[in-house]
């Protein structure tokens, strides 16, 4: 398997764990922050959302994904606490169209092309695009504590 293939094995593979995740979450569930240590489900969905919107404007690829406006700044880093969130279902909706089009530009992408990334995380495209995995699987297991603190079975952990 080459490293296209492989990225895009696992970042579906993720995507189903993550689908997995919520299928069971309420809105009201997914709003809910049991821990302030913690944003919620919905902040979690729609960070990820965000980010591969991100990853695809920093690798240079065209047509970016359709991501609401507003999501840029109620889904970005350092942000989670209470506010008035998209419903899930549409947060999880927005994440499709992102993963569909990061799927896509990864196919298209010159896996080669240099991107020093911080801390020294990935040096090219390719180690961009892996990364949006290892962000993911952060973020799912964000959601399994959350899911933990709200009584819910967790699907992994």
């Amino acid at each position: 398997m080459d490293d296209r293939a492989l990225i895009q094995q696992q970042l579906s593979a993720s995507r189903g764990i993550l689908q997995r995740c919520v299928a069971d979450v309420s809105d009201d569930e997914a709003r809910r922050i049991p821990d302030p240590a913690l944003a919620p489900i919905v902040w979690q969905v729609g960070q990820l959302a965000s980010a591969d919107a991100f990853i695809m404007q920093r690798a240079g690829v065209a047509p970016a994904p359709p991501v609401p406006a507003t999501y840029a700044e109620l889904f970005k880093t350092g942000t989670g606490g209470m506010a008035d969130y998209p419903p899930l279902d549409a947060v999880a909706q927005v994440f499709e169209g992102t993963q569909d089009a990061l799927l896509r530009a990864i196919a298209e992408a010159d896996l080669a092309v240099p991107d020093e990334g911080p801390l020294g995380l990935w040096t090219n495209a390719a180690g961009l695009f892996a990364f949006a995995n290892t962000h993911r699987w952060y973020h799912i297991g964000k959601i399994n504590s959350l899911r933990g603190l709200l009584g819910k079975p967790r699907p992994l952990g």
